[in-house]
This record gives C-alpha cells, structure tokens and sequence, in this order.
C-alpha cells in the first residue's frame, strides 16, 4: 500500500515521513529547512533518483556549524532515516543533509539501494565508501524508535481546561480565586502527577515566605526543564502544545 501524501512546509512528502521529521526536529529542538523532499522524479539531476519515491528528503545545512550539522545526521538516524552529510567536496551540490526514511512503502529504487548501503555502513554515494556518519542506529526504524518513545497517556482530570488569561495573571498575582485560581491549581497538579513528574508533591505549595505568583514561575521554568523546551518561566505555546498532549484544553 501507498504512503498518504501531503504537502508539509511547501514540500511534498508522506505523512509517514513528516512524522519522522516531526520528531526528529523534537531531538534536535529547532526546525530543519528542506531543500527538496519527496515524490519529484527528474527534479534534480545530482539526486540520482533518490527522490523519484517517497521517504526522501535533503535539508539545508549551509549555514550551520559542523556540530549542528553533525546533530541534525544524528537526530534523523535516530527516528529511522538513513542519513548522510553531504559535502561540496562529494559532489556539484552545497552543505546539505540527504535522508531516506527506511522502511517507506514509496521508496524509489535508488533510494532503497541507499538504505541498503546504509545498514552495510557504508555513505551511499556511487564510491561505496565508509559510512562518515555517527555509527549505532543502523537497524532502527520508525516503527522501532515510537515502540521505545510511546506517547504520553493522557491524565484523567474532571476538568481539563486551562486559560491562557488564568496564566498571565497568575505569573503576577498572588491571590486567585474561581475559575482562575482553579486553572493555577490544576497546572500546578498536572506539573506533580507521577506521569509527569517535573516537580514533587511537596512543590504544588509555595515554601514559607515565597509569593505564589514566584513559585509559580518556578513551577513553569521545572515544567520546562522537563520537556525540553526554552526556559521562561512563561506558560507559552510550548507548555501549551505538551499539555494538549495530555488531554487538556487551552482556552483564551
């Protein structure tokens, strides 16, 4: 059977391999910029083929560093993709990052002889040479790497809404009551279930003399720190986005 194919970003790809990228791009904390992705037989000459299929993808890498660079080869292995830096020195292209998702039902010849070449440890250029990526992912794919990363089991809570509104007031404001003051506790709860885990049970209370509007900050940065994300003390898009996965709702 067929990959679903989408359009993501202004490229064509499948959703198979837009969720590979989604969390490849989680373990590297920052959004990759695509070059050319799937499904464009003839496109460009130097591809080989390669992206005739589905599953492919080159990412821009000209401007970072060879330890982004490097990162990003990492990250794509490590969700599945068979993934190469390629060099100007290999070839008449620049600095770009060049993955096969392993496994694609969409693949093109050229593109599963890659994936081949890739478990051989071997570059999966015309040369044949010695695989010059971070070694230890060969056998891994999408299917493995979400059977050791399960989605997070939603926690029940009676009510599972949180105000955007409740939130900014609470990073100022001490006393909270209603709705609002409600919304706090259950953030605050939510942050100390066992599920989740980013402070103890001892923490969902403010220390003796520290205002609550503090300790909540606190609370967010821990929330934060646990989910890998920017640390503002600041309930924003990010907290948001991992609540949402938890079966909460973010309301105005």
């Amino acid at each position: 059977m067929s990959e679903a194919r989408i359009v993501w970003r202004r490229t064509q790809l499948n959703r198979r391999t837009v969720a590979m990228l989604v969390a490849a791009e989680k373990l590297y904390q920052s959004q990759f910029k695509f070059i050319q992705g799937s499904y464009n037989k003839g496109g460009v000459q130097a591809s080989a083929g390669t992206h005739d299929g589905g599953g492919a993808v080159d990412i821009d890498v000209v401007k970072q560093s060879p330890a982004q660079r490097r990162a990003i080869v990492l990250a794509l292995r490590k969700v599945g993709f068979a993934a190469w830096l390629r060099t100007p020195a290999q070839g008449r292209w620049p600095y770009h990052v060049h993955a096969i998702a392993i496994g694609d039902q969409d693949l093109s010849r050229g593109a599963a002889i890659q994936v081949t070449e890739y478990r051989r440890k071997r570059n999966g250029l015309a040369n044949r040479g010695k695989d010059d990526g971070p070694p230890g992912f060969y056998g891994i794919t999408w299917e493995l790497y979400q059977k050791a990363h399960p989605a997070p089991v939603p926690v029940a809570v009676p009510d599972s809404s949180i105000s955007l509104g409740a939130m900014a007031y609470a990073r100022t404001h001490d006393a909270m009551t209603g709705a609002w003051g409600a919304d706090r506790a259950r953030v605050v709860a939510w942050a100390a279930h066992p599920r989740v885990a980013a402070i103890s049970k001892a923490e969902t209370l403010p220390p003796a003399g520290v205002p609550w509007h503090l300790h909540f900050q606190r609370v967010l940065r821990k929330v934060q720190l646990k989910f890998q994300l920017p640390v503002t003390g600041i309930f924003n898009e990010g907290i948001a986005a991992v609540m949402k996965r938890y079966g909460y709702k973010i309301t105005a």
